[in-house]
């Protein structure tokens, strides 16, 4: 067999959103996938037949279907497309047939579609700015004209892989059969979770309409709002931060996932399932005792970054995902007795699914193979589809799960990623790979980068320190304000373990991460030259002005103390590029123009500071259509240059 490839990107399907036809006979979902030539993603919608179990193509074209969703009596489906022009909710009959638009809005982003029994859908959207619209540009370009300002009188202003947020995102509401598209809600502030009563009478979503939202975010209430009068019932919750409303089937109670908390945003808590009676008003928490984070928070490369609100069953069951020590799997919970159990529980990274009351559709990602679509049924995981087929003709590797003990005697979790033609009897250069969140996690999913250098011959090796989701809370937590001290000491203890082991070469030792991942590869080389090289992507080096120039800013004395303008000490002291001078090891700086999350003057400061310094930095700066996410989504030949870009690299400073 052939070794895997940077080429091989291009192979990549990624089996994404899936939705259950009512009476259970089919399946809807999606496959997205690169089209080399036009160096574009592409996202279309496919049918699973649940009696036979064949599945085939069911849209077309150059566009990005997504968000698919039945009509209750089966017969048509309908979806979000997004063209080069526009976005909108489109339609087809369930047994084929051309597609047709629903909606006709202006320019702008439509997101979490859902319908009712009366086939009524709805959605959030947030209109372009008329002035920033695709033809508002191409009418300046004509009139030899230029942009104008941006009027900016809002902290949180803009977000990584949007944009500027020139408009507020509201509620809209379209009937299927009459296409009448109506907003039902406005005003300056920002609306999300819809979710429409099973008997298409009212819609619930969140808001914060307190009088200083953007100080105070953690004052969300929940909303209901009557589509015949639009009266609005404001029905107060717990403070703290709220998300994925589902009606039950009944209408008698909403689901929600969210965690109590009067702190800033950056401050990770697990999330927890919530139930409100509409009866009586009250809210409880089911999952009190489940001290993990509900949702999806393992990262990958080869997988879309959707997490789904969780799904009723009989009125009283609800099926979520749960993020746990590398693992992510499908739970379901009893709402009288609080009573949760596993679907699943296996080394799997469940993506998305939709549950039914004879079986349920998994999209499941491993270690060793992108995803595809499962059918669960009776306790089994059956596979179905075979869109990554191509992975059975290369070589790839299987990480080897270890827990070894970090400085305090803590259990940490990490992989072992070994050549595929590995010989106990070499020893190999080693390459230590750092998440980004930091509250994310490395888990039991599949990661393209990783076995590409494991081709390369390199022992990959990647862990879940102090301050990853996926273990309690605190363990999370611990890190809070305080990065580079006991994250850095599980780092560097998970480094002393491998390099212990007989087949690795000590003398040749690489660190690489992005974001936070990228901050710690800066902390570390700033304080040990045990690593030959380092490889730091879209990464945090001054958090003194990452705090105000972030599209998440900092709020004062929150996740960190101080602030940027009057007690910077913290934020200093904690800040990589304070420790430049001590950098000996030649450093590699990846970051992208249209960057929001860590803007590239992070790596412009870096950059410059190293070479006053006459120290080895080489700086690819990757062009303003790619942002944060670049090495996930971004342009398809730019991922391919960055992965070759990192090879180099490698191959530079490190003996293979």
């Amino acid at each position: 067999m052939r070794k895997i490839s940077i080429q091989d990107l291009y192979q990549i399907k990624q089996v994404g959103e899936i939705s259950l036809s009512p009476d259970q006979k089919k399946c809807v979902f999606t496959v997205k996938g690169i089209n080399k030539e036009k160096n574009k993603y592409f996202s279309h919608l496919w049918i699973l037949d649940l009696e036979t179990e064949n599945y085939y193509q069911f849209t077309y074209g150059d566009v990005i279907d997504k968000s698919p969703i039945w009509s209750k009596d089966n017969n048509q489906i309908f979806f979000i497309r997004k063209n080069d022009k526009e976005t909108q909710i489109w339609g087809i009959k369930a047994n084929g047939g051309e597609a047709y638009p629903i909606t006709n809005l202006p320019e702008g982003i439509i997101a979490e579609i859902n319908i009712s029994n009366d086939s009524k859908i709805v959605f959030t959207f947030r209109p372009i700015a008329k002035e920033w619209t695709q033809q508002a540009i191409e009418e300046r370009k004509k009139e030899n004209k230029s942009n104008p300002p941006r009027i900016i009188n809002k902290i949180n202003y803009k977000l990584d892989g949007i944009g500027f947020l020139d408009n507020y995102q509201h509620i809209w509401l379209v009937d299927t059969k009459t296409r009448e598209t109506i907003q039902l809600t406005n005003g300056n502030f920002e609306d999300y979770s819809p979710a429409i009563s099973p008997d298409g009478q009212k819609v619930a979503f969140f808001s914060n309409r307190s009088e200083d939202p953007e100080n105070n975010p953690f004052l969300t209430d929940l909303w209901i709002i009557s589509i015949n009068n639009k009266e609005i019932q404001k029905i107060h919750t717990f403070k703290g931060y709220k998300n994925f409303l589902s009606w039950s089937n009944n209408g008698k109670f909403l689901s929600f996932i969210g965690y109590e908390s009067q702190d800033d945003p950056w401050v990770p808590k697990n999330n927890k399932l919530w139930l409100l009676s509409l009866d009586d008003l009250k809210i409880k928490c089911l999952t009190e005792k489940l001290d993990r984070n509900i949702g999806n928070y393992t990262l990958s490369d080869s997988k879309d970054s959707t997490n789904i609100k969780p799904q009723w069953i009989n009125d009283q069951h609800i099926y979520f995902l749960v993020t746990d020590t590398g693992n992510c799997n499908l739970y379901e919970i009893d709402i009288k007795s609080h009573k949760y159990k596993n679907i699943t529980n296996d080394k799997i990274d469940v993506c998305s699914y939709s549950v039914g009351n004879k079986f349920s559709i998994l999209s499941i990602s491993t270690p060793t193979s992108p995803t595809e679509l499962f059918i669960l049924n009776s306790g089994k995981l059956k596979k179905i589809t075979d869109f990554n087929n191509w992975i059975n003709n290369v070589s790839v590797s299987i990480p080897e799960e270890i827990f070894f003990e970090s400085f305090d005697g803590e259990k940490i979790q990490g992989w072992i990623l070994k050549p595929p033609d590995f010989d106990a009897n070499k020893k190999y250069p080693l390459l230590l790979y750092i998440h980004g969140g930091p509250h994310a996690q490395y888990g039991n999913t599949f990661f393209h980068e990783f076995q590409l250098h494991c081709s390369q011959g390199m022992i990959v090796f990647y862990t879940n320190p102090r301050g990853s989701t996926g273990r309690e809370e605190q363990f999370a937590s611990i890190i809070r304000g305080d990065w580079g001290n006991i994250d850095y000491k599980d780092i560097i203890a998970g480094v002393n373990f491998i390099s212990s082991l007989p087949f690795v070469d000590i003398n040749n030792l690489a660190v690489a991460g992005g974001s936070y991942g990228g901050y710690m590869t800066n902390w570390i080389i700033a304080h040990t030259d045990m690593f030959k090289c380092a490889i730091t992507d879209r990464s945090v080096v001054d958090l003194v002005s990452m705090a105000t120039t972030t599209d998440l800013p900092f709020m004062e004395n929150g996740y960190w103390e101080g602030n940027p303008w009057d007690r910077t000490e913290k934020l200093w002291n904690q800040s990589p590029i304070k420790y430049a001078n001590n950098i000996k090891t030649p450093l590699l700086i990846i970051h992208s123009e249209g960057d929001l999350r860590c803007p590239i003057s992070q790596a412009e400061q870096l950059y410059i500071t190293l070479k006053r310094l006459k120290k080895e930095v080489l700086f690819i700066r990757y062009p303003q259509e790619t942002n944060h996410g670049m090495s996930r989504n971004g342009p398809p030949d730019l991922r391919i240059d960055r992965l070759q870009r990192i090879l180099e690299w490698l191959k530079k400073w490190i003996k293979y």
